[in-house]
């Protein structure tokens, strides 16, 4: 395993106790997404459910 898949391997198992212990739910999972901390596969991962954009932009 190289270095950064070790890092990204650390951070989604300390994301996954985030939301098991509630200090995120799905909106803040969805958030770290957004700003590209977590990947939407590693999101699907922790919440059980696909990542679905709902973001909108006002017009």
């Amino acid at each position: 395993m190289t270095l950064m898949e070790q890092i990204q391997a650390n951070f989604l198992e300390m994301y996954t106790m985030d939301y098991q212990f509630g200090i995120y739910d799905k909106n803040g999972m969805k958030s770290l997404v957004a700003q590209g901390f977590l990947s939407p596969e590693n999101y699907q991962k922790i919440v059980g459910e696909a990542y679905a954009n709902t973001t909108t932009q006002a017009q």
